[in-house]
């Protein structure tokens, strides 16, 4: 089996689990009848844009998440949500840290960390802001903003664990690392030609 179908059939399986763990929620009530979701399936689509790389990850996450839409298991705001954390997730690692790049377990988790500290944030805008167009009252906006705090944070703190644990682990059967540890340079390299020029010299 080639790297490269080893890489898609890991990809269809994190699609399947996205799917399947998108169906574990916890359901939390707001202001005025409306109701807050958690789940983590979103975050093995993310997981999966580290550890099988941005652009079959990128189809993980949209496929499942237009499916999770389909299914009911997920909202408009959790698919921007995700939306955004795929975006912080390229602008970090970008096409800098292909699977021939070890990814070390403390990039991991720093890279966990934004995840979170963005999610939070994300989910915060998004529910006072979307208190805003229904009452157009930005204190009981922000009412609705203290209400989903503390569920939100727990979100985070899920995404913060789950998303560079199981990257990380994808990553241990997708990277293509030679057998002396490093891979294929990435980005500008330096050549250095002073012994040349100065063998040169000594020539003449």
């Amino acid at each position: 089996m080639t790297n490269e179908v080893r890489d898609w059939l890991i990809s269809l399986t994190c699609l399947v689990l996205m799917v399947a763990v998108s169906f574990v929620q916890w359901h939390f009530a707001l202001p005025m009848g409306t109701m807050g979701i958690i789940e983590v399936g979103g975050a093995i689509g993310l997981a999966a844009m580290i550890g099988v790389g941005l652009f079959k990850g990128g189809i993980v996450l949209v496929a499942g998440s237009l499916i999770m839409m389909l299914i009911g298991t997920a909202d408009w705001s959790l698919a921007l949500t995700l939306l955004v954390l795929a975006l912080a997730i390229s602008a970090i690692v970008g096409w800098r840290m292909p699977l021939d790049i070890h990814l070390s377990v403390n990039q991991g988790i720093t890279l966990g960390l934004i995840i979170g500290l963005v999610f939070l944030i994300t989910r915060l805008l998004l529910t006072v802001l979307y208190a805003y167009l229904l009452t157009s009252n930005w204190q009981i906006s922000f009412g609705f903003g203290k209400f989903a705090l503390a569920p939100d944070l727990l979100a985070a703190l899920l995404y913060t664990a789950i998303v560079p644990l199981v990257g990380l682990g994808l990553r241990h059967f997708t990277e293509h690392i030679d057998s002396n540890g490093s891979g294929t340079p990435s980005g500008s390299v330096e050549i250095n030609l002073g012994t040349k020029k100065e063998d040169r010299s000594n020539q003449k």
